[in-house]
């Protein structure tokens, strides 16, 4: 079967293998829509497309890959708990060239766009594996546009799908956290808890998070010992009373959970080694959530630490790990895929856990970006990249980009006790754009490290409007966004990376300098009279003046620091 793609004068030819129809919607000039539905197999589209201009292939879980990949190496195995099916070809002015995404119905599908070699266009062959229902639509947006416009109309074209089904991001998923993770690893306890709730509280964090370590004794990082999700007796002897105790501090608990994870050396290794997909690990394997035991393992499992012990929430992690090749049959389960499976497992799991409590947490991490996963969780954490602010902000940028309304958290930030104040500093600036976790042992902060933390807290609490609620307007996702733009309605906040020079185009603008230089270049005031106050990284002022700058005006402004500029 074959359907025409048509903009303007360009026309293409698509073939649809497996499908019973394709059927075009009519929508805005340059915006098409087609609705699929399949023979009783997967579908496969495929088409070519002129992609003159592109620098980048912008796409979910990018990492450090932003390079315009051929045709046979952009494969991408999408699925409920990995990636999501969206990519946008990117010019170097920031313009989406030509956006495609299928709806949210879609459980699974290979997703490549890539370089034709043959004939120097962009093909496109899509492959959907697996739907919740008989269809699902493609979506091609090839109207000129900020990429970042772009992919926010995916988002809101999945919010409008799933309508009542997303879950609702409660006010705390957006409050600053910490974490136990880099601090302790698996050497947490409930004193240790409680001693860094005491000290986060008087930071501004609102809840602690408690990783991997509070379900073993064991401290040698693996999960042989995971699956029966009961606390040890000897560090946490009494859990609900534990949990009490934090919440007399002022602060939530959320608490670390990896469902799909089952050891040998568990109580419950014995009774579903049977039912599992294959190893992950030595002595680990993963869970087959098509059967309804391990599902009503699992979900006895989430709801206990909150019905029992009082936990607000729980991070769920390692869903990635049911998004498996050659999974082997399931004799006696009772779903069609491991993707449906895990969707009746959260489905279950939130369904009781909101019933307990309808404020509770579910932090999902950065893999786990599928609009399908919308219905469960609430907050999206960047994936891990320690001590890297580099990579923590292009991480959370592009969780920002694809979350729709979802609260999007940092990796934990952290740093060596002897590192210059301007450092620290710039893990805080890296992770502006998202709601901060923090992994440091607060009460041992030195002097100068204290002062910074308090002024980067708080900054990122106060304008918290505008960077984690404004239009976000990141530039050059080729890369790794040099410089990235946040529009509120009151003010802008520009965070300055390897692109010093700064447009200003409203009349309040903070420019942060998160770069290695001392200097920014700013330009657009337009002859009139500016304010400008600039303070280091500590938040100490170092200039006032006013002035009527120059067509180009350079500022100092110290590494890590914040330049305050009024347009009069």
């Amino acid at each position: 079967m074959t359907f025409d793609i048509r903009v303007g004068e360009v026309l293409r030819t698509a073939t649809a293998t497996g499908a019973r129809s394709v059927t075009a919607r009519p929508e805005a000039s340059g915006l098409l829509l087609y609705d699929v539905v399949s023979d009783g197999g997967p579908v496969t589209l495929r088409w070519a497309w002129p992609g003159e201009g592109a620098v980048t292939l912008w796409r979910a879980t990018l990492s450090s890959q932003r390079q315009l990949p051929t045709d046979w190496g952009s494969h991408r195995d999408i699925r409920s708990v990995r990636s999501a099916p969206v990519a946008s070809l990117v010019d170097g002015q920031d313009r989406a060239i030509i956006t495609v995404s299928l709806s949210s119905n879609v459980r699974g599908c290979d997703f490549a766009v890539g370089v034709n070699e043959e004939s120097a266009e962009q093909l496109v062959e899509l492959t959907v594996t697996d739907v919740e229902g008989e269809g699902f639509t493609l979506r091609i947006d090839l109207r000129t546009q900020h990429f970042s416009e772009a992919l926010r109309q995916v988002t809101a074209t999945w919010t409008s799908e799933l309508g009542e089904r997303v879950a609702v991001v409660p006010r705390l998923a957006r409050a600053a956290m910490y974490s136990t993770w880099y601090t302790d690893h698996q050497h947490v306890s409930a004193e240790s808890v409680e001693r860094h709730a005491r000290a986060a509280a008087a930071y501004g964090c609102e809840a602690v998070i408690v990783d991997d370590g509070w379900q073993t004794d064991s401290t040698a990082r693996g999960y042989r010992y995971c699956g029966d999700w009961e606390p040890t007796s000897e560090t946490f002897p009494d859990m609900a009373g534990h949990v009490r105790r934090v919440h007399d501090l002022g602060l939530k608990y959320v608490l670390w959970i990896a469902p799909p994870l089952i050891g040998a050396r568990s109580k419950a290794w014995d009774r579903l080694e049977g039912h599992t997909l294959g190893a992950a690990d030595e002595e680990v394997a993963v869970l087959d959530p098509r059967y309804a035991d391990v599902r009503e393992h699992l979900l006895e499992s989430c709801i206990r630490p909150v019905r029992d012990w009082g936990v607000d929430g729980l991070k769920i992690d390692f869903i990635d790990s049911w998004a498996r090749d050659n999974v082997p049959e399931a004799p006696g389960g009772d779903c069609e895929s491991v993707d449906e499976g895990v969707e009746r497992l959260l489905q279950a799991v939130t369904d009781e856990l909101r019933r307990l409590r309808s404020d509770v947490l579910i932090e999902f991490r950065q893999d786990y970006v599928n609009p399908r996963l919308w219905q469960f969780g609430t907050f999206l954490r960047a994936g891990d990249c320690a001590l890297d602010p580099v990579e923590n902000r292009v991480r959370t940028i592009d969780c920002r980009l694809l979350a729709g309304d979802r609260a999007v958290h940092s990796d934990m930030l952290m740093w060596h006790p002897t590192a210059s104040v301007e450092n620290v500093a710039q893990q805080f600036i890296g992770a502006m754009f998202s709601t901060p976790q923090v992994s440091m042992k607060l009460d041992a902060l030195s002097p100068e490290h204290d002062e910074v933390v308090r002024y980067w807290m708080a900054f990122l609490h106060d304008h918290a409007d505008v960077l984690l609620d404004g239009v976000l307007l990141p530039s050059r996702p080729d890369a790794r966004y040099t410089q990235v733009r946040a529009v509120g309605t009151a003010e802008t906040v520009v965070a300055v990376f390897t692109n010093p020079v700064v447009r200003l185009e409203d009349p309040c603008t903070l420019v942060v300098n998160g770069g290695a230089d001392g200097r920014i270049f700013v330009e657009g005031a337009d002859g009139g009279s500016v304010d400008l106050v600039v303070s280091d990284c500590t938040g100490v002022e170092v200039s006032r003046s006013t002035t009527t700058p120059p067509a180009l005006w350079t500022v100092d402004v110290p590494i890590g620091g914040v330049a305050r500029i009024v347009q009069n």
